[in-house]
Order: C-alpha cells, then sequence, then structure tokens
C-alpha cells in the first residue's frame, strides 16, 4: 500500500517574488534556448537549480539554494500539510479542461515490489546526473507524477471542497493556470490515508528521479547508524490524480528516424507491405484526419514524392512470433518499435535506447518539417496511447518503451519543494 503523509514544503516567499518568473518546467523538457530563457527571466529561477549552466551545475546549485533560504527567497511552509493542485489549459479545439490532484510525501519502495508501478523503461545517465544534485541539495524541486483509480470518485469531497476558498498559491505558467491549496484538515487527510492503503500507483512522468531517490534513500540509510525508516529521505514528493479526472490528458510522441547506412526506401515499403495496409495521401491534413480513426495504425512521411503514407496493422498474429505478451504487444508503441524499428529496419533495442537513429518530437508539424527539410529519413505520427492500456501494462509488471506517452501539461519545478532533511 503507499504510505501518504503530509509535509512542510520549502515554497517561494511570493512577498519577495513573481511566481511567474521562477517557477520552470521538468528539467528534462528544458531546451537549452529555454534554459537561456529562464536564466534571463530572473535571477531566483528555479532552472539555477534544477539545469545550471555553470561549470559545476551541482555545487552551483547548492550555494544558489543555501543563498536563497538565507535571503528569504525559499523558505519552509508554516505546517505539514498535502498540497491541493489544479492545472487549467486550453485544448487545440478550444476547450478549456481542468486536471485535479494532489502533492504528498509517499513512501519509497523498490518499483513494481509492492504497489507502486512502472511504465517506462529507465536509462543510467539521467539517474546519475539527479543523484549528484540531490546530494549537493537535498532537496527535491519537482514532484513524480502518478495515477491511481478512483472510478467513483471517493475522495473529491475531502480533496476538492477546499478548491472553492482562495488558493494559497497560483501561477500561470506557458497558458496553464496553476492553483495550490494546503489540506491540513485531520478528518480528510484520513480518508486520504485510508483509501490509499488499498490502491495502486502508476507512476506517469519521472521515473527516473523515482529511482534516484530510492538510490538517495538507501545511501542514506548506510551512512546513518541511526536510522529509523521515518526520516524525510525515506519519502518523495509525488502528485497524484485519478485516472478517471476528465483533466487527464495524454498526448503522442512522435518519432523521427535519421542516419540510417544505405537506406533504401523501395525495400523498405515492400517489407512494409508484408505487415501493413498501405494508403498514400496528398497531404498531411488527411493523415492526421484518419489516424484516430483506426487501431494500431501509423502515420508515415518520407522525403519522397509519395506524399503522405497510413499505416494500417494487417494483424497482430505477426506479434507472437517475437513472444511478446499480449497486454504489450497490443500498444501502438511496441507494434512500431518491435516490429517496424528493430524488424524492419535493423535499429536493435540498444540503438533505440541510446537514441542512436532516432530521435522524439511532441509537436506532429515539427517532425513532419524534419523529413521535409532533410533532417530524418521517416517520421512516424502518432496516436496517443490510451490510459487503461498504459495501468494495464503496468500492472501487470511490464514497461513500455521510452516516450510512449507525454502527459500534459506537466507539473512545474520550484512550485512546491521537498526537503530530505528533518527539520530539527
Amino acid at each position: 500500500m503507499p504510505e501518504l503523509q503530509p509535509f512542510k514544503a520549502i515554497l517561494y516567499n511570493t512577498k519577495k517574488i513573481n511566481l511567474s518568473d521562477v517557477v520552470a518546467p521538468p528539467y528534462d523538457v528544458i531546451s537549452q534556448q529555454h534554459q537561456h530563457d529562464l536564466y534571463n527571466r530572473n535571477a531566483y529561477n528555479i532552472v539555477r537549480l534544477i539545469l545550471g549552466k555553470e561549470e559545476n551545475r551541482y555545487t552551483s546549485a547548492s550555494h544558489f539554494f543555501n543563498r536563497w533560504r538565507e535571503e528569504n527567497i525559499l523558505s519552509d511552509d508554516d505546517e505539514p500539510a498535502v498540497y491541493v493542485l489544479t492545472q487549467t489549459y486550453m485544448l487545440s479545439d478550444g476547450k478549456q479542461v481542468t486536471r485535479r490532484g494532489f502533492i504528498a510525501a509517499c513512501r519509497l519502495e523498490e518499483l513494481g515490489k509492492g504497489s507502486i508501478f512502472p511504465h517506462e523503461k529507465t536509462l543510467s545517465k539521467p539517474k546519475e546526473d539527479r543523484l549528484k544534485l540531490f546530494n549537493a541539495t537535498e532537496t527535491m524541486f519537482s514532484q513524480i507524477f502518478s495515477i491511481y483509480s478512483d472510478s467513483k470518485f471517493t475522495l473529491n469531497d475531502a480533496l476538492y471542497s477546499t478548491t472553492s476558498t482562495h488558493a494559497h498559491l497560483e501561477v500561470e505558467f506557458e497558458n496553464v493556470l496553476n492553483r495550490v491549496w494546503k489540506l491540513t484538515e485531520t478528518d480528510s487527510l484520513r480518508k486520504v490515508s485510508e483509501y490509499f492503503r488499498s490502491s495502486k500507483v502508476m507512476i506517469a512522468d519521472g521515473h527516473h528521479r523515482y529511482e534516484t531517490a530510492v538510490a538517495y534513500m538507501k545511501s542514506k540509510k548506510e551512512s546513518n547508524p541511526a536510522h529509523t525508516g521515518n526520516e524525510a529521505y525515506n519519502f518523495v514528493p509525488m502528485f497524484f490524480t485519478n485516472m478517471n479526472d476528465p483533466g487527464l490528458v495524454i498526448l503522442p510522441t512522435h518519432r523521427i528516424v535519421h542516419s540510417l547506412k544505405d537506406f533504401d526506401i523501395s525495400a523498405f515499403m515492400q517489407k512494409l507491405e508484408q505487415y501493413f495496409h498501405v494508403t498514400i495521401y496528398s497531404n498531411q491534413n488527411q493523415i492526421l484526419r484518419n489516424l484516430p480513426l483506426r487501431k494500431h495504425n501509423f502515420g508515415m512521411i518520407l522525403p519522397t514524392a509519395l506524399g503522405f503514407i497510413l499505416l494500417e496493422l494487417k494483424s497482430t498474429s505477426i506479434l507472437h512470433e517475437f513472444q511478446i505478451p499480449p497486454v504489450v504487444a497490443n500498444l501502438d508503441v511496441t507494434i512500431l518499435h518491435t516490429l517496424i524499428m528493430k524488424h524492419i529496419l535493423g535499429i536493435t533495442p540498444e540503438a533505440q535506447e541510446q537514441k542512436l537513429n532516432l530521435d522524439y518530437e511532441k509537436d506532429s508539424q515539427q517532425a513532419i518539417d524534419a523529413v521535409r527539410d532533410g533532417r530524418a529519413q521517416i517520421a512516424f505520427i502518432l496516436n496517443p496511447t490510451p490510459i487503461v492500456q498504459v495501468k494495464e501494462v503496468a500492472e501487470a509488471g511490464f514497461v513500455l518503451p521510452q516516450k510512449s506517452t507525454y502527459f500534459f501539461p506537466k507539473l512545474l519545478s520550484g512550485l512546491v519543494n521537498y526537503s530530505f532533511v528533518d527539520e530539527q
């Protein structure tokens, strides 16, 4: 069972600072240009702590963090709380959506061995980077994004009745309005804690940070002869949202293939036609309109006169040859990575993980332009992975390929920060 508890967050002092000037997206979605812009936006922007430009970003993060604490730019909240968070934004069709959830300290456990499950693979390099930052600052400046199931919305009254009051924090950042309320009422906290005693949680975003927090906890435990298991480093700040929440949106992440040696388009198409129905369109809008109407299909763009291509899998029976569990084989990303990437194009799983011939792009137009501009050999346009499928795979003990999901909007770094150090 996930063990949750309130915590005393480290917050920006809104009497001294404008939140919109100092928060940032998660470190792993900040481009070099965006990093530069955030640096210039404000001297106290959280990017200096999560993704510094200095020669030793970990030493500089520690320096800035300690200085900001001394200057009361960042300070401890008055009392432990669970932090209710809503994020309101507009979909591309103009519809306004609000995603609701809450932030609590969650006891760390090995992923997949208890009640907290991963859904994607992780790589070692990002975990090494975050561990150095944890050691330098003893603080986590963002939350793990997780999903739980509450089809009857049992917790809604306990969690969200407070949202009718004035928000404790409010900031609009990159067209998303973020509001935070502090939940300290004992009966509400008890109901939340009791509900999760029989729940399972799936990590939606932040796998690397979660696994890093586990490694950090183990190192602190080994170096602490008085370890009790109740220290702050045994927990991690986690955002929980109901998978049935109407504001939970998953966007697709498209694939760009590049740098393939001796790539023969004609031979590639012949192999594809063994497994896929191939429909050629004259423009990209036709692909984008037809893509959501079919199952197990992909938009494909090639740098030829063929134009825009829709691939629809003839039968999933071919996947039995690869000995993939059915719950995983049924996913579009599995079909793409196993049948097309590995089997047809010869891009090994290791090469895929290292992105030797593969890049990811959230914007379908950017993926299409990469081929049209000659920067890529193929672009694959995907449908989003349904949340129910993600949950089924995770609870069955399997993981999806990298970048199988893109949960939107991202949680803000710097809004609610967590200290791994117990209050003295």
